[in-house]
């Protein structure tokens, strides 16, 4: 099928029939694609553009909220997106129209809004006002594959690991497709086929054989680093190191080097891994570095829990803080992974977006406010003078929060750290590092059997400091 695709000259993208939306939601597109897209690139917008009335009609661009806007958030939440057996036919085409009912768009226009609603930051406006199902990301996801698959070997094909990473959120009927659904797009698809393609499998036997054979093949741990926490499994049956596939991936995964490799936890080593076909353990060379001390009682599920993750993270962090063992901007970077946008380390900026983040959750809450100075370190941040009070923008903050904490609970260590890990965690879970891992990752005692937990952001030790040239590794068994 990709041979098709790839040769087509015209690549048709049913999304489904029109609604009262659809003439609407395509006219915006174009009107965005066509007022927008500038000489050098750049498309000068923030957040708060969305709303400004004076600042849309001079990009020639509907008020917001309005009909039409409405009508793209619609657009959004279709299922077509969604589609995993969609990706395929998107990312190979290089001529591909999105037809809905008797209107049609073309697909790149499509792709071009929902990456300029992303980056913006206008998809919170969006979803403010329409919903949380507005999810744009799909389009992007699909993008970002496209330009991958042609950058890797000259349109070649991609790696299933990655691939499978990069569309975990995507649905299909059939568990078996979240893998099967993929091969076509990969540099070994005919090898794939005879290995993978076999709808007579189990899910756990197909599951298990392609995370063995990828993890051996690749050397490479980012399908350990796609694991997602057990409390969310749908097939508890399956190894701790093996993903399962078939569920929506709620963290973002730390450990996926998409296009560049921030982290370095293993300090440059080599991948050692070793699995034999069928078995349920998995042999890795690391080292436990540290020891969970202290977890925090929630994750941060959600904004409405935001205010008691935040005080929780503070709490624990307290003792650290008043011994000195670390700073507040350990606290601050921790929670947003050290990553300000695209930037690692996150710019020192992010100290006064952290600031005016604190200050709009503690808005108009004199007692959650004094709750949170009564942290000397977050009463002295919020006292601290700038010279320019406009540079700081708490939405920066928020966005990166919102990409790194969701779904993970902040913890200390026995060696004075502090960190954000998986939500099923517990005090005594071992802290390690993996040979030629880009992450440290949790792992648990069970009787005689490791088990592995998730993978973690530990501060202070994501560059290799943890691992010396003599570092000598030992052997995980992990079941």
């Amino acid at each position: 099928m990709r041979v098709i695709y790839h040769r087509a000259v015209q690549v048709i993208a049913w999304v489904g029939l029109d609604d009262q939306f659809t003439r609407k939601a395509f006219n915006l597109i174009e009107t965005i694609f066509a007022k927008t897209v500038s000489a050098d690139g750049n498309f000068k917008a923030d957040a708060g553009t969305i709303w400004n009335h004076h600042a849309m009609e001079r990009m020639g661009l509907p008020r917001f909220p309005s009909s039409e806007w409405e009508a793209l958030a619609r657009l959004f939440e279709r299922p077509y997106f969604r589609r995993l057996w969609v990706v395929q036919e998107l990312v190979v085409s290089s001529n591909a129209i999105a037809w809905c009912g008797p209107f049609s768009v073309q697909w790149a226009h499509i792709e071009y809004v929902a990456k300029l609603v992303l980056s913006s930051g206008w998809l919170r406006a969006l979803q403010e006002i329409y919903g949380v199902k507005v999810r744009p990301s799909f389009v992007q996801t699909i993008g970002n594959c496209k330009i991958h698959f042609h950058e890797t070997q000259g349109g070649s094909g991609m790696g299933l690991a990655n691939l499978l990473c990069s569309t975990r959120r995507f649905n299909t009927t059939n568990p078996l497709d979240k893998i099967i659904a993929l091969i076509g797009l990969t540099r070994d698809a005919r090898k794939y086929e005879a290995t993978m393609a076999d709808y007579s499998k189990s899910i756990a036997d197909l599951y298990i054989d392609t995370t063995g054979q990828l993890i051996t093949a690749d050397q490479s741990l980012l399908l350990l680093s796609s694991v997602e926490d057990i409390s969310y499994r749908h097939f508890q049956e399956l190894p701790s190191w093996v993903p399962d596939y078939s569920v929506w991936q709620r963290c973002s995964i730390l450990g996926f080097p998409f296009r560049h490799s921030k982290y370095s936890a293993g300090g440059g080593t080599l991948a050692s891994v070793r699995w034999s076909p069928g078995s349920p353990s998995l042999m890795v060379d690391g080292i436990c570095q540290d020891q969970i001390e202290a977890v925090s009682t929630n994750s941060l599920e959600n904004s409405l829990i935001a205010q008691t993750f935040l005080l929780q993270c503070l709490e624990l962090s307290g003792p650290l803080l008043r011994k000195g063992s670390i700073s507040i901007d350990a606290v601050w970077r921790t929670l947003i992974g050290n990553t300000g946008g695209d930037t690692y380390p996150a710019p020192e900026k992010y100290r006064l977006h952290f600031r005016s983040y604190l200050s709009r959750l503690s808005a108009r809450n004199q007692a959650y406010l004094k709750t949170l100075t009564s942290n000397e370190d977050v009463h002295a941040l919020l006292a601290m003078e700038t010279r320019d009070p406009k540079a700081a923008n708490s939405q920066y903050y928020q966005a990166s929060i919102a990409y790194t904490a969701p779904y993970r609970k902040f913890f200390t260590t026995t060696r004075g750290t502090i960190g954000l890990g998986p939500r099923s965690m517990r005090p005594g879970d071992s802290v390690c590092i993996f040979s030629g891992g880009l992450v440290p990752f949790i792992l648990r005692k069970d009787g005689t059997r490791l088990r592995l937990v998730g993978e973690a952001y530990v501060h202070g030790i994501m560059d290799g400091q943890a691992v010396w040239k003599d570092t000598t590794f030992e052997e995980f068994r992990i079941w």
